[in-house]
């Protein structure tokens, strides 16, 4: 029997999923943290803009990822993050109404794998 070699994939929508689909099982029985950031897609997605942000509010993750995620979705990954001690929550001093996450807990993880993802892709 022939085989094919695997098709490149065009569309960056399938290609994220491919990527997220081979750090899915690639972490599964990795460390808890890792575990946390890729239980789903949406762990991801989130987790992502956080460490982008530095600090981010609930209210600006929902207005980023409106397209995709419900707002309760979006409260239990955080609640779960923070709860785990993965994402930090804290009160704007001025604004009580503020709460920021930060994921300090995961920077050097994350580091790490985007560091490890340079070396596959370049």
């Amino acid at each position: 029997m022939i085989r094919r070699p695997p098709r490149s994939t065009l569309d960056r929508s399938s290609a994220a999923s491919d990527v997220y689909k081979r750090q899915l099982v690639d972490h599964v029985n990795d460390s808890a943290e890792l575990s946390f950031i890729f239980k789903t897609k949406t762990h991801v997605i989130i987790i992502f803009y956080i460490y982008g942000y530095e600090k981010i509010t609930f209210e600006d993750l929902c207005k980023i990822c409106n397209f995709a995620v419900s707002r309760t979705t979006i409260q239990t990954i955080l609640s779960e993050g923070v709860k785990l001690g993965f994402l930090k929550k804290f009160v704007d001093k001025n604004d009580k109404r503020k709460k920021y996450f930060s994921c300090d807990q995961l920077k050097p993880i994350l580091e790490k794998w985007h560091n490890e993802q340079q070396k596959i892709f370049n």
